[in-house]
């Protein structure tokens, strides 16, 4: 199946209920359908055959599930791009995948002019005006596999340089329909989207209702600055379900939301993209005692989660939150330095077999021959495995527990020192918000980061405490708020150049 099946079928079944909705706009399936069709005829009238990326670049709007869609219908691929993304970062992407056509919304046409491009740029608004032209689609629609590309996500940069992520109609649909079998997704939910469209996460909000006929929400992104118009936002709109990034679950517990208003409807909360302080896990709980609360765990690689663990609503979390248990039609395992099966609690590479797996990095054959490996447990078919970067272990209870990126471990005093796990600790200090570790080269020192009205001295005393004195932070530096990325996760590069300045 491709993914243009999905809107074929929710089409005929769903026909007048809504889609998505967003500030005052709403839209029902059958409209999603017929835009779609008309992005994709305005596509096969410029380009002689499919088979080639299409850049869309727009602020989060009602149509981008229609643009998407028609990209797929003309057999060519999608790569979303923020529009808050520099220009000079839009041009490289431009540069890299030679795209001969960018999609965007009118608020952002006369930037995008600005750029030394020589494809076309269309509007959104003048793709959904033009007329259907049948023979056009069907011919373009008749070329579809499952194994085409359906979208390249350039990775955020959290930890080095970005790269395009190839990613198949066929991953997708796997992941969408395996969530909604897992987590009993029903036509009653509704999403209350957090994630940028341009952003991996936002392919659940996309995806899952073309398949059971439920509705997104897509939600501003400046309410998530401000917890209680947030939580009086989702209440107004009766939002059931939440798939957002860790700090902005946190957040609302930071500024103290719950004791003005609390989430009336939600009853499935998805947390992913960072570790989720569980002090704020805790917070939540008590809020929505009836809630199911999911730790996701998953690079883009890999098609947004892989592995994910249900909390124990009787349970006080003192520690990390295991990332859980693999998802269906998945391996993941942990390999140790070896390249070995590791034990039970020996650290080790987070390693994913499966159809989920991304189709490697556009025009990167070496980074996708050093990520994209045969099976190295397997030496008797062509199997490929993807090498996260990231370092776990497996519990006593086969739970697997996320320690951190490898490019995050540091060789400090003679010792190996992840710092998430100094993270971990920190978060646990009361009247501490966010925490970034980075370590400064120079001068051999690891710095941390955070957010909240904590002293150092006070954070120092605990620490002492609770780790050996070579994991101790020896330079502690308080700001209003961490940086951040545009999908809400803590920018480690910005962290670890003022880190190396001090």
């Amino acid at each position: 199946m491709d993914i243009v099946s999905l809107i074929e079928n929710a089409k005929t079944k769903f026909k007048d209920r809504v889609a998505y909705e967003y500030q005052e706009e709403k839209i029902t399936f059958e409209e999603v359908y017929n835009r779609a069709l008309k992005v994709a005829t305005s596509i096969s009238s410029i380009l002689k055959c499919g088979g080639v990326s299409i850049a869309v670049v727009s602020n989060k709007n009602i149509n981008i599930p229609s643009v998407y869609l028609g990209i797929a219908y003309s057999n060519c691929f999608y790569i979303p791009i923020s529009s808050e993304m520099p220009n000079a970062k839009i041009k490289s992407i431009l540069d890299l995948t030679q795209t001969e056509i960018i999609i965007t919304d009118g608020d952002n046409l006369e930037k995008l002019q600005q750029l030394d491009y020589s494809g076309k740029i269309i509007t959104i608004e003048d793709c959904i005006n033009c007329e259907i032209k049948r023979d056009l689609i069907d011919e373009r629609r008749s070329k579809i596999i499952d194994k085409n590309p359906l979208y390249i996500i350039f990775t955020s940069g959290s930890t080095g340089t970005p790269k395009g992520v190839v990613t198949s109609h066929q991953a997708v649909i796997d992941y969408v329909q395996t969530f909604i079998d897992t987590f009993n997704i029903k036509e009653d939910e509704v999403f209350g989207n957090q994630a940028p469209l341009d952003y991996i996460a936002g392919i659940r909000d996309i995806y899952i209702p073309m398949i059971v006929g439920c509705k997104s929400i897509f939600i501003s992104k400046g309410l998530f600055s401000t917890p209680k118009l947030l939580i009086d936002y989702i209440n107004e709109k009766e939002v059931t379900t939440i798939c957002w990034v860790s700090p902005a679950l946190s957040l609302c517990c930071q500024l103290g939301v719950f004791s003005e208003v609390k989430p009336k409807y939600v009853k499935k909360v998805f947390f992913t993209g960072s570790v989720f302080d569980y002090k704020h896990l805790n917070e939540w709980k008590e809020n929505l005692p009836d809630a199911m609360f999911v730790n996701h765990y998953g690079p883009t690689e890999i098609t947004a989660s892989c592995t994910y663990y249900v909390v124990d609503n009787n349970k006080t979390y003192e520690s990390s939150v295991p990332i859980g248990k693999a998802f269906r039609n998945r391996k993941v395992f942990v390999v140790n330095e070896n390249n070995k099966l590791a034990e039970k609690n020996e650290v080790g590479e987070i390693c994913v077999v499966g159809s989920c797996l991304a189709l490697g990095y556009y025009k990167n054959p070496e980074k996708t021959n050093e990520c994209f490996v045969q099976n190295v447990l397997n030496p008797n078919y062509p199997e490929i495995m993807y090498r996260t970067g990231d370092v776990g272990f497996l519990n006593d209870n086969d739970e697997l527990i996320f320690l951190g990126r490898k490019d995050n471990q540091i060789k400090h005093m003679g010792h190996r020192v992840e710092l998430e796990e100094v993270e971990s600790v920190c978060l646990a200090i009361e009247n501490v918000g966010e925490v970034c570790c980075a370590y400064n080269t120079k001068k051999s020192i690891i710095v941390l980061f955070y957010s909240g009205t904590a002293t150092p001295a006070e954070i120092s005393k605990l620490l002492r405490i609770k780790l050996p004195s070579y994991m101790i932070p020896r330079k502690l530096i308080n700001l209003e708020t961490l940086p951040k990325l545009d999908n809400g996760k803590i920018d480690r590069q910005t962290i670890k150049k003022q880190a190396e300045l001090i």
